[in-house]
């Protein structure tokens, strides 16, 4: 079974389709999708934060999609924090793939992107950190 973590900004950018909506579409396709408390508190305050710029009708929307999201996922409270990102924030999503012994994260965010797997022993062999459109290129056969 094929797990995946997908970061808040894929996850908030799917809900205006293109890319990141095929890429969290495949996510599910292929197995499973991992969340953290952490993350979800993050994105949760992400569409706090775009209420303003997002307007009352778009609000709705994306929290709704949200919670059908969420519904969908599965929750791990990761056992260890991992330190390896150069933005500790980051980490969230790593010490999170080290729980689900996750295949793929999948991420916009250079500084995750900047991280080499095969050089960080902490994360599970073979995980792949890739931009929404890499992963759609990615055959899944190869993870």
């Amino acid at each position: 079974m094929v797990r995946t973590v997908i970061d808040a900004n894929v996850l908030v950018s799917a809900a205006f389709g293109g890319t990141p909506l095929d890429a969290v579409g495949k996510a599910f396709s292929i197995g499973e999708v991992y969340l953290s408390p952490a993350i979800v508190a993050e994105i949760g305050g992400t569409i706090e934060r775009l209420a303003p710029k997002l307007g009352d009708e778009k609000t709705k929307t994306l929290s709704a999609l949200w919670k059908r999201f969420q519904s969908l996922c599965h929750l791990a409270e990761p056992e260890r924090d991992v330190a390896i990102c150069r933005d500790p924030k980051d980490d969230a999503y790593l010490s999170l793939c080290v729980s689900a012994r996750a295949h793929f994260l999948i991420t916009g965010d250079k500084d995750l992107l900047a991280v080499a797997p095969a050089r960080a022993p902490e994360l599970p062999k073979g995980l792949k950190i890739l931009t929404p459109r890499e992963f759609m290129e990615t055959d899944v056969g190869e993870s």
